[in-house]
C-alpha cells in the first residue's frame, strides 16, 4: 500500500525541519498506518532498525474478529491509504522541485546582484545630461506656476468685478 522509503524519507525530512512527534504521528495516521505502524516507523527514521514486517504483523493480528464486516471497511480504507499515499507522494515531489526552483532563482538573484555591484555607476556624460533635462523640466515647472498664479489672479478680479456690479443692481 505505502512506500516504504517514501515514508522513511517524509519523516526524517519532518524531523529535520523541527515538526514535532505528535504532528508526525498524525500525518502516518491521516495515510492510513495503524499505532504499531507508526512507532516502527519513527523508530526506523529515529536510528534504531527494527523491521517494517513486525509492526505489520502486529498490526493484523489485532484486526476485528469477523472479517465479512472488516472487509469492506478494510478496501475501503485501503483505498484512501493508497490515495493518500499518492498524494503525499506527489506534494513531496512538488515539493522537492519547489526547493530546486527556489535555489536556482536565489543562484540568479545573486549572481544579478555581482554584476550590478561590479559594474561601474552611471557615466558622467549621461548624468550631465540627466541633470540638463531635469533643470529644463525645473524651469519649465515654475513658468506653469508662475502662469497659474497670474491666471488665478485674474480670475479673482473678474469675479470681485461681478460681485460689485450684481450688487449696484
Amino acid at each position: 500500500m505505502v512506500d516504504k522509503q517514501v515514508v522513511l524519507d517524509t519523516i526524517k525530512k519532518m524531523y529535520e525541519s523541527g515538526i514535532e512527534d505528535s504532528v508526525v504521528e498524525q500525518t502516518l495516521r491521516d495515510i492510513g498506518l495503524g499505532p504499531a505502524e507508526i512507532k516502527q516507523y519513527v523508530a526506523e527514521a529515529k536510528g534504531s532498525q527494527t523491521p517494517v514486517s513486525q509492526a505489520q504483523g502486529t498490526a493484523s493480528s489485532q484486526t476485528p474478529a469477523s472479517p465479512k464486516q472488516a472487509s469492506p471497511q478494510r478496501q475501503e480504507t485501503g483505498q484512501q491509504s493508497e490515495e493518500q499515499a499518492a498524494m503525499h507522494a506527489t506534494t513531496h515531489a512538488a515539493l522537492d522541485a519547489q526547493a530546486a526552483q527556489t535555489e536556482a532563482l536565489a543562484q540568479k538573484i545573486e549572481s544579478v546582484e555581482k554584476a550590478l555591484s561590479a559594474s561601474p555607476s552611471m557615466p558622467s556624460a549621461s548624468t550631465a545630461a540627466v541633470n540638463q533635462r531635469l533643470a529644463k523640466m525645473e524651469k519649465q515647472l515654475s513658468d506653469l506656476k508662475a502662469q497659474l498664479n497670474a491666471t488665478k489672479t485674474i480670475m479673482e478680479k473678474i469675479l470681485e468685478t461681478d460681485r460689485k456690479v450684481l450688487n449696484r443692481v
